[in-house]
């Protein structure tokens, strides 16, 4: 029996988020099969199996899993498999399922079901990791999540993390508090000055996405991403489920790729980034930092978008086009040459 583990991907991720299985529970596969795509802060990436055999998957998809834990077990043989797997089982009131072993060890030493993961298949292992170190199985981490900004791709970021279940949404940021008091029931804590910014820091809040949309104001993404960055506050990435990202794309932090959004191979996206619903970035792209890809745009393979730079709703960037920093490519504009710096380009009339 070998244990599938989570490598360490990059220098500021103790943890990822397995996004999707490749293969199924007790399927055979192979050493250097891709069998799991992982997520972290920074990149989309493929883990793959070490060994031959069947395949035990231990935890379920849009779960985050700390680096170095187990993410599926491979066995030699089925008969290995069915005997350290069988009769799987969810308790009443636990959202976990347990072995038959693993339930055996639980009720010998009365541990407390609570401290079990979420969304994962709990084995005697496991159980015997709680037996000689409480706590050290935890709770799948759910963190603590401030929105900055609260209009509405705030209400876009709000559906897609509660959906996804990653973070608690303890409340928003904006520069219209204390006139604006709550956005789709979720509260506004504080506006958007750095003397507010850094109280609700030094309250313990940490983790943040920007939710400020590419509105005419062309520094209005950059501003407070740059502010917030300054503080010392920590960005996440927010992708809806329905979003293709191929496992080959790299990607900075606190980017919102919305639903039906397409990036393909090899394709880079910087930091602060809105790819917005049904937008296509195809191969070989690059984004840099603080763009907005607006719904319906299209950008053909090796297209590079430099940086604060928006690209309005249904505009087609033709193959291998450059367009420059603090670009406006206005709604429904085909560009088909290179754009440069500080231009604004308009849609036929």
């Amino acid at each position: 029996m070998k244990e599938i583990k989570v490598p360490r991907l990059d220098s500021n991720s103790s943890y990822v988020t397995l996004t999707k299985w490749l293969v199924n529970d007790g399927d055979f596969v192979t050493a250097g099969e891709p069998v799991a795509i992982v997520e972290t802060s920074k990149m989309t990436t493929e883990l793959t199996s070490e060994y031959d055999g069947y395949i035990s998957l231990m935890v379920q998809e849009n779960t985050d899993v700390g680096v170095d834990e187990a993410i599926a077990t491979v066995f030699e043989t089925s008969v290995d498999m069915a005997e350290n797997t069988d009769d799987v089982q969810e308790p009443e009131g636990v959202n976990a399922r347990l072995s038959k072993k693993a339930r055996e060890l639980m009720a010998q030493y009365h541990i407390d079901m609570s401290l079990l993961p979420k969304n994962r298949i709990i084995r005697a292992s496991d159980g015997l990791r709680l037996v000689t170190k409480p706590y050290s199985v935890s709770e799948a981490r759910v963190r603590d999540l401030l929105i900055c900004g609260g209009g509405g791709a705030c209400k876009l970021v709000i559906d897609v993390v509660e959906k996804r279940g990653k973070y608690r949404i303890r409340g928003i940021i904006d520069r219209r508090f204390p006139a604006l008091q709550e956005v789709s029931g979720i509260p506004v804590i504080a506006g958007s000055s750095r003397d507010e910014l850094q109280s609700i820091l030094d309250e313990g809040y940490k983790h943040v996405i920007n939710a400020v949309a590419f509105d005419g104001k062309k520094h209005g993404r950059k501003e407070p991403y740059l502010l917030l960055k300054e503080l010392g506050f920590s960005f996440v990435n927010v992708v809806h489920d329905s979003a293709i990202i191929e496992p080959s794309v790299q990607m900075g932090e606190g980017n919102i790729i919305a639903a039906g959004a397409i990036i393909g191979s090899e394709a880079l996206i910087g930091s602060n980034c809105f790819i917005n619903a049904g937008a296509i970035v195809s191969h070989d792209c690059i984004i840099s930092d603080h763009c907005h890809v607006a719904s319906g745009a299209i950008l053909g393979g090796s297209v590079v978008i430099n940086e604060n730079t928006l690209i309005g709703q249904g505009c087609t960037i033709f193959k291998n086009v450059r367009i420059g920093r603090n670009v406006v490519i206005q709604n429904g504009a085909n560009v088909f040459s290179n754009v440069p710096d500080n231009a604004v380009v308009r849609a036929p009339v």
